[in-house]
């Protein structure tokens, strides 16, 4: 029998060697979601077989909430292995008389929320993962866990890439992770979920800001289409990719750009960096824009990282960061020279930043033809618009149409990078590349605009827009992160939202946001639609929803409650002290090293 466990002790009192992680699902044998049973038994081959595989000690803790009284329990109806070291699997079974004391328990059968800071309340392990019984982790996940890598005070997200439902039966680890490699439908990322192509890129949506044609596609970073009446556009984050392939004769690439209501009035620094974070090209942008991307002749496909800089306001009614976004890219094909403009008179001119020494900046200037340079205004100021240093002449001998340089020596040495790899001394700015701002008009008012700034943005420290897009899939943080946050809201009403709260809680207690990266990845295998959250299940969800009279948490209650999170940077806790079922003592039945036990 195994010896009482009392959540509330410390990690010095627990039995020796707990596990390194807990991984808490909830469920009853009530076939959500179609096939249930095939789709739960793929989550525990997959944890169990890799756990061995990679040396991982765990347990696996399934709350089996309300179990109905016409089936058999779930330990009965899965198939286990003889030994399941290094991993124990535990059932906590909640009853339904504990069940009925919630609200709406004809409605719902499984308070999931409630179910999982049961497991949590109970867990052994360093670390406590919240999942759902539907998910496969990829190899990499797996090694990288074993590693004991992980750190306290870390909140851990990932993408989520969702698979085909059609799994193989009673398969091997290795056979359920090669078969989700190879039938991904879409991931869900912090920015949206996207449908992928058979190339593992984003598919363009059926109204897009490209033709399907252009050989442009949209990576991380890069917000789905919005639109405003018929108008379509792009939000950027603050690092986003746009992958491309060049047709033949294209010169460069056009792009239409606005600043966003989290610049805050202020200009926009865009950078195009490489892969080792070194500037190729910069422009500072204000209102709407049109600008001109020259990209060396001889990249005729590749992936651009823009970095977006600008104040970073947060906005009243959108936790997202949003300062530059997409009305269109095309490609230029007819034959313009590196570093040419097109000025109001209709000459060509333009001004280039080129740096030929590591610690002075370097304009090239080309009045064009027909064009006079007889004046130069010089401003510095920092990113709240404040002047700090300003010269201006108009005693210029006029300059006609000839190419000039404007040198500016500072003190300090200019890099392409932040001292990492392949930052060194080189230029500044790569000749080969350069942004050019085309035109400038003035831009949308956002203070009118549902995008508007909050009106508290002044007042809030550690504003930031987490990564919840599928966040019940994978949460992980240690064991005493969750109890000092006391888990998840207990709303016994429809799970949505709920999660999400938990990790903005967990932000604002402090707990630093980590997105594990790829190609560290979880498998979501598909479900009925309407079971839970699809975009193409939407609709059904929210009638079933409707149907059974409960409430839900709506997305202004959201962003309400985390607007109070930023103003005062401190979290929100929905829950009292004996939450997780603390004070009720709930049936365990323990799987594992080919035995199993039972704790009244």
């Amino acid at each position: 029998m195994p010896p009482e466990f009392d959540p509330d002790r410390p990690m010095s009192s627990l039995p020796k060697d707990p596990p390194y992680i807990s991984v808490v699902v909830a469920a009853r044998n009530d076939n959500h979601g179609g096939n249930m049973l095939t789709r739960m038994q793929a989550f525990l081959n997959a944890w169990l077989g890799q756990a061995k595989r990679y040396g991982l000690p765990s347990e696996i803790i399934i709350v089996e909430w309300n179990p109905p009284p016409n089936r058999p329990k779930l330990i009965d109806v899965l198939h286990w292995p003889e030994d399941t070291r290094p991993c124990e699997v535990r059932f906590i079974e909640v009853p339904p008389e504990v069940h009925g004391r919630f609200k709406n328990a004809d409605a719902i059968s499984l308070h999931q929320m409630i179910a999982k800071n049961a497991g949590i309340r109970r867990a052994r392990g360093e670390f406590v993962l919240t999942t759902n019984l539907d998910i496969v982790f990829s190899p990499e996940l797996m090694r990288f866990l074993a590693e004991h890598r992980l750190e306290r005070r870390t909140l851990y997200r990932i993408d989520r890439h969702d698979v085909a439902s059609d799994i193989p039966n009673a398969a091997s680890a290795e056979q359920l992770t090669a078969y989700c490699e190879s039938h991904i439908l879409r991931v869900f990322t912090s920015e949206g979920g996207f449908e992928l192509a058979s190339d593992g890129l984003r598919v363009l949506e059926a109204k897009d800001i490209v033709p399907s044609d252009s050989g442009i596609r949209f990576g991380a970073g890069c917000y789905p289409v919005d639109s405003y009446g018929n108008t379509l556009s792009r939000w950027l984050a603050d690092e986003a990719e746009i992958i491309f392939q060049r047709p033949a004769g294209a010169s460069a690439l056009l792009l239409d750009a606005e600043t966003g209501p989290s610049a805050g009035g202020a200009p926009v620094d865009v950078q195009i960096v490489d892969p080792g974070q070194s500037v190729l090209a910069s422009a500072s942008l204000q209102g709407r824009c049109q600008l001109r991307l020259h990209i060396p002749d001889e990249l005729c496909e590749a992936a651009l990282r823009f970095r977006i800089q600008s104040s970073n306001v947060p906005l009243e009614r959108d936790l997202r960061t949003l300062s530059l976004r997409l009305f269109g890219l095309s490609w230029e094909t007819q034959e313009v020279p590196p570093g040419s403009a097109r000025a109001s008179s209709g000459q060509d001119a333009s001004i280039r930043v080129r740096s030929r020494d590591a610690r002075r900046i370097q304009l090239e200037l080309n009045p064009g033809p027909g064009s006079t340079l007889t004046n130069l205004k010089a401003n510095l100021s920092d990113l709240a618009g404040n002047t700090l240093f300003q010269v201006s002449t108009d005693q210029l001998h006029p300059i006609h149409g000839r190419q000039c340089f404007l040198t500016i020596d500072v003190g300090f040495k200019l890099s392409g990078g932040d001292g990492g790899p392949g930052s060194g001394s080189q230029d500044f700015v790569d000749p080969a590349w350069s942004l050019e701002l085309l035109s400038a008009q003035p831009g949308t008012d956002w203070g009118s605009a549902f995008e508007a700034p909050s009106p508290a943005a002044a007042l809030m420290r550690n504003p930031a827009h987490l990564h919840t897009n599928g966040c019940g899939d994978f949460t992980l943080l240690s064991r005493q992160d969750w109890l000092d946050l006391r888990g998840y809201g207990e709303f016994p009403i429809w799970p949505m939202h709920i999660d999400s709260l938990f990790c903005y809680a967990a932000h604002h207690a402090g707990v630093r946001e980590v997105i594990l990266p790829k190609p560290l990845r979880i498998f979501h295998i598909e479900h009925r639609s309407g079971a839970g959250w699809t975009p193409e299940g939407e609709q059904e969800l929210n009638e079933r929803i409707k149907s059974k009279g409960v409430g839900r948490i709506q997305n202004d209650d959201v962003v309400k409650w985390i607007d109070q999170m930023r103003r005062f940077n401190a979290p929100l806790i929905f829950t009292q002290q004996n939450w997780g079922l603390a004070d009720v003592d709930l049936p365990e039945t323990t799987v594992g090293s080919g035995n199993s036990s039972v704790r009244p």
